[in-house]
């Protein structure tokens, strides 16, 4: 069997078994045959919604969802774990996600114990500042994390406006200032059915799912509350350095590029899965180019990595990023430029069909569980449609080679770019 027939038989068989179903909010559900559920709330909800004087709000009201709600006044995490299943959430720049996987014998309970979370927390005063409490500490640890320092500093020095240029986790200045007042006036966005979806991917059978489901939302009360976010995309400094001391032991480096938002598109494809397939390419693994040069042969670099990371709304970074002794700087920096430039003569046909293959098995491997099918399900319905989990491997394999260079090298200039190094004090 060719791959195109493989890529369109295995689209039809996951578009088949996926259901949407119409309530108060949208419940994409999806047929599995295997015994452990996942069920999940998907939110457009992030911080860069958040305004100036409540940073880290998002990220805040995660902390406090799990503390209790009306029904579930406390242990939450515990009657999840005695369920035989796990909970947990996160937060990044657009999105927040609370998500439980267990076995289907319990999935029914576990529905309830999601909807009465997300939609009757407990946002009392004590919770609240208890939870501050932990974030604070988790703001003092952030040194640990060189690398996080690094890469959340040269977004506050690439942009000037634009709301990722502050991290997900908020400032203890803006968050002392959170009252209970903002974190329910905020919380709004996220019981808003434009904004927010369930997603369940389960063995259990429809039926049986959807006479749960109307049981859940009878009588159920929404709000319709919609961010503005404003931003005019003209901030970005496209050159520049931001050198960082502190206690550590080895010298890091980053070397940045704007990035496009996710939606933005080159030949009816997203920019974003050119640069993935380049960044894989480059430092996906430990044959790639600059694993290779910079740390095999040249000895140069402990570990290197390229990225891309973005919004859909908002664009983002590019970054090649290298942990070395401070004395090889020039040499890492000389080098990486010199293999940017030198790009297109590093990669045959061949190797670029490997690449696409590689692509390929990671996908079809992500859906062996439930809960990664879950996950892929809901980030692609939060900006485009579940579809985008499945017909992404249609765009895989259309993407050609000289169409990867030339996305490329629209945005990695390698003479013009943002450095920016951590070295100990």
């Amino acid at each position: 069997m060719n791959r195109k027939k493989t890529i369109q038989e295995f689209i039809y068989l996951q578009e088949r078994d996926t259901h949407v179903l119409a309530y108060p909010f949208k419940v994409i559900y999806k047929k599995v045959n295997n015994p452990i559920s996942f069920i999940a709330f998907f939110t457009k909800v992030g911080s860069i919604y958040e305004k100036d004087d409540i940073k880290g709000i998002s990220h805040l009201i995660e902390h406090c969802v799990f503390r209790g709600s009306k029904n579930y006044p406390s242990g939450i995490s515990k009657l999840i774990n005695n369920l035989g299943g796990y909970t947990n959430a996160y937060t990044s720049y657009d999105q927040t996600v609370y998500y439980i996987n267990l076995p289907t014998s319990s999935l029914f309970q576990a529905i309830d114990i999601l909807w009465d979370m997300v939609f009757n927390p407990i946002f009392d005063d004590e919770t609240i500042e208890s939870e501050k409490n932990i974030i604070y500490h988790e703001i003092e640890m952030r040194d640990d994390e060189p690398m996080v320092v690094l890469f959340e500093e040269t977004l506050k020095k690439m942009y000037t406006k634009n709301p990722i240029r502050d991290p997900i986790i908020g400032y203890k200045e803006t968050l002392e200032n959170i009252t209970q007042k903002h974190i329910w006036d905020f919380y709004s966005y996220y019981k808003n059915p434009n904004n927010s979806f369930f997603v369940i991917v389960t063995d259990e059978d429809l039926n049986r799912v959807r006479e749960k489901l109307d049981k859940v939302f009878q009588n159920f009360d929404y709000n319709h509350k919609e961010f503005d976010l404003k931003y005019d995309g003209n901030d970005y400094v496209n050159q520049g350095r931001l050198d960082l001391k502190g206690n550590v032991n080895k010298t890091y480096l980053m070397i940045s590029y704007k990035a496009p938002t996710l939606t933005e598109k080159y030949k009816d494809i997203e920019k974003s899965y050119y640069l993935s397939m380049a960044s894989y390419i480059l430092a996906g693994s430990s044959y790639s180019i600059l694993n290779r040069i910079l740390k095999n042969d040249l000895k140069i670099v402990d570990t290197v990595s390229f990225d891309i990371y973005s919004t859909n709304q908002l664009p983002g970074i590019i970054y090649f990023a290298a942990v070395l002794d401070s004395k090889n700087i020039q040499k890492v920096i000389e080098n990486y430029s010199k293999i940017i430039k030198n790009f297109r003569s590093y990669v045959e046909i061949s190797y670029f069909d490997v690449v696409k293959e590689n692509f390929y098995s990671s996908t079809f491997w992500n859906f062996e569980t439930s809960s990664n099918q879950g996950m892929l399900i809901g980030s692609n319905e939060l900006f485009k449609s579940y579809r985008e989990a499945y017909t992404y491997l249609s765009k895989i394999e259309k993407i050609q080679l000289k169409d990867m260079y030339d996305v490329f090298y629209e945005y990695v200039d390698p003479d013009n770019f943002f450095l920016s190094i951590y070295e100990k004090t």
